[in-house]
């Protein structure tokens, strides 16, 4: 597994970081960031037309991490935004086990409506006014439980985001790799007893441990999220009576991705989300929408192999030409 350096915000360089609090769920402030290029905000005067934006959600197997944990944060994309000097707004969102599916998804879908009524007057306030927002040109991204959210909500909102983008997405939650027990080498970690799980929850019950968990800066969650894989955890949270929630069914149940286009990409050796759910996706999408705008590439690779892929790396470029070229018509 990847040796993570959490206070490592060298990537974030070129940006200007705001943090502000989207939403207030029983006293508790969840927060997304707002990443601004610094080359808008140093500009003597206003920019001459509204900055594109890109709604990106996090990963961490929806367990653990937060907006701004820097390894799990793509420079590709960083790139992609600096390049066509677009704002990016990551959020933390409530984790399980503490919360819901349902919770998560609902704090989700209010960061995408912070971002559609509220982030315009919120850069131009940050930018003493030089910097204005199109939020009509919004594309969603993430990785692995993030690419499982930016999916979700294209799936939900085909005309408010333009084009998606998915690494190692977290697709087939109803698999018998999400929900059952038996042993997965994830990166060649032992198995981790469930009694972490049951210790954790005990913990919360008893107040000894926050009920509300929104963000985890330094990723310190990690073995809660591995021993929820490793153990079929999720068949608690993902379940066939949560079809909502799931990108497979909602797509047999005719929601279909914005006609801007779906880059996915994912790793052939990945150990903690399987590469095939991707490929059930792709047919899928294939078989039900054949003019989809649909490009999934597979990379040799573990979770994680794009760590130093760059927007010039040919099959970066190749993937996400279509939907950029949606983004930002």
């Amino acid at each position: 597994m990847a040796h993570f350096n959490p206070d490592d915000f060298s990537r974030y360089s070129k940006f200007n970081i705001h943090t502000t609090t989207y939403k207030t769920v029983s006293e508790h402030p969840i927060d997304c960031h707002v990443l601004i290029p610094k080359s808008l905000s140093s500009a003597a005067k206003n920019s001459s037309e509204p900055r594109p934006v890109i709604l990106r959600f996090h990963g961490g197997g929806l367990v653990g991490a937060s907006g701004l944990f820097p390894d799990f944060f793509a420079p590709w994309l960083l790139e992609l935004a600096s390049r066509n000097s677009a704002v990016i707004v990551s959020p933390d969102y409530r984790m399980i086990p503490e919360s819901s599916i349902g919770d998560l998804i609902e704090d989700v879908e209010d960061s995408l409506k912070w971002t559609l009524a509220e982030l315009p007057g919120f850069v131009r306030g940050k930018t003493d006014g030089k910097v204005d927002v199109n939020t009509s040109q919004l594309l969603a991204a993430g990785e692995s439980a993030g690419g499982y959210l930016s999916l979700l909500t294209a799936l939900n909102h085909p005309k408010q985001i333009r084009s998606v983008t998915a690494a190692y997405p977290m697709v087939d939650l109803l698999s018998p790799y999400f929900t059952e027990d038996y042993d997965k080498p994830i990166f060649g970690m032992p198995q981790i007893p469930y009694s972490v799980i049951e210790e954790h929850l005990k913990n919360v019950k008893q107040g000894e441990a926050p009920s509300i968990v929104s963000s985890d800066p330094r990723f310190e969650r990690a073995s809660l999220m591995f021993c929820l894989f490793q153990r079929g955890g999720l068949k608690d949270f993902f379940t066939e009576k949560n079809p909502e929630f799931q990108i497979l069914e909602k797509l047999k149940g005719g929601a279909r991705f914005p006609k801007g286009g779906v880059f996915v990409y994912h790793g052939k050796n990945d150990s903690l989300v399987p590469a095939e759910g991707s490929t059930k996706l792709a047919e899928l999408v294939r078989e039900l929408d054949p003019t989809s705008k649909f490009h999934l590439e597979f990379r040799d690779g573990e979770h994680g192999f794009d760590g130093d892929a760059s927007l010039d790396d040919e099959w970066i470029a190749n993937g996400v030409k279509d939907v950029t070229e949606a983004w930002l018509a």
